[in-house]
């Protein structure tokens, strides 16, 4: 009995000792970095005014021409800015994963050639509120 006991307890424990969770997102679409705003440190948004001093939406006509709506009473944004460059990049977002107190988002970053323009990549995810420890931090890949 004591030993069906300690397997059962040692189960338990294994099952409670859940290190990462996936969390669902939505990448956001049709918004730039504002050229007057400092690129932050912390790529996590959660109030109207910090988004709006960071990103100004841009919108054009047709179907899928305005931005991704966000409710930050109920969602939270992760932010990926690069600087500015003349190599075209693409950032790609691949998954939020929550580890311990900290979401972790990771995207995929692609560069190609020189370019005679330049352009600052961005990269805007929403997650739901609930699903916010208070800390993120992005992994990018190649």
């Amino acid at each position: 009995m004591k030993k069906i006991i300690l397997l059962l307890l040692a189960a338990v424990a294994l099952a409670s000792c859940k290190t990462s969770e996936e969390i669902p997102f939505v990448e956001m679409k049709n918004y730039f970095f504002r050229n007057d705003a400092n690129i932050p440190e912390d790529i996590r948004i959660d109030s109207r005014e910090e988004f709006d001093s960071l990103f100004g939406s841009a919108a054009f006509m047709g179907q899928g021409g305005e931005p991704t709506p966000v409710d930050f009473s109920r969602e939270i944004v992760l932010a990926v800015v690069n600087p500015v460059t003349d190599v075209a990049t693409d950032l790609d977002p691949v998954s939020v994963v929550r580890k311990g107190n900290t979401l972790v988002f990771t995207c995929k970053e692609t560069t190609g050639d020189k370019q005679t323009w330049t352009m600052q990549p961005v990269l805007l995810v929403k997650v739901d509120r609930s699903n916010d420890p208070g800390a993120a931090r992005v992994e990018k890949i190649k």
